[in-house]
């Protein structure tokens, strides 16, 4: 293998541990956390609170109706049991009555659109309880795929790891160093020949510059773009 083919060989395993690497991280992503599971988890825990909101409420409506309930029957029971004799004392029981009577209608009225709300809110939780449930199996049954892929993912980025360190270790330092100068301003750093033109650039290159990558004598670099050129 020329000196050349040999840097080709590590950026073609380069690029691919980097792919992996990418990968690799996505996966472990998915795996530690669902961002929709969490939305829609949030969405739960607010249909939550709004139907324990909403029930307080009606269960306080329904206490105010039965409190004014309790207080009519107690003034019609001494309107009518002819305890009480004076007039102006029953005139004003009467209106107390009417007064009780006006407000009892209002607090059934709001009492009876509070457990409408109540019923609203708790559709809004099922159905935002049923989101989770399925999310969360559509979850489980990708976990074990998931972990799975990235065990391949992983076991494939050891390989190559092995790899590049001993394909670097057989390579020349002072190649590395080339290789690893020009990769860190131009992907790829090594490259190979369109016709009589740099694959990476391409511009023209010379015939003692293609000679001397076909015959892999050496580093030939681009003139143009100072890439390395490979057969």
């Amino acid at each position: 293998m020329s000196r050349a083919s040999a840097l080709l060989s590590l950026q073609q395993i380069d690029d691919r541990i980097a792919t992996l690497i990418a990968d690799i991280a996505s996966a472990e992503a998915a795996l530690r956390g669902d961002p929709e599971l969490d939305r829609l988890r949030a969405a739960e825990a607010a249909a939550q609170e709004e139907h324990r909101t909403r029930g307080s409420g009606a269960k306080l409506a329904e206490l105010e109706a039965a409190s004014l309930q309790a207080r009519m029957r107690e003034l019609d029971r001494r309107l009518y049991s002819g305890t009480v004799r004076n007039p102006a004392e029953l005139m004003e029981m009467q209106r107390e009555v009417d007064v009780l009577r006006a407000k009892l209608s209002t607090a059934e009225d709001e009492a009876l659109e509070l457990m409408v709300q109540v019923d609203g809110a708790l559709e809004r939780l099922r159905s935002a309880s049923a989101a989770v449930a399925t999310r969360e199996a559509q979850r489980n049954d990708a976990m074990d795929p998931l972990r799975a892929r990235l065990a391949t993912l992983t076991a494939e980025r050891d390989v190559l790891d092995a790899e590049r360190d001993a394909l670097r270790a057989e390579t020349d330092p002072a190649d590395l160093s080339l290789y690893a100068r020009i990769a860190a301003h131009r992907r790829p750093a090594v490259t190979g020949l369109a016709g009589d033109f740099c694959a990476g650039c391409h511009m023209p290159v010379s015939n003692e510059e293609r000679r001397a990558v076909r015959t892999g004598s050496g580093l030939t670099q681009c003139a143009n773009c100072d890439r390395i050129l490979a057969p």
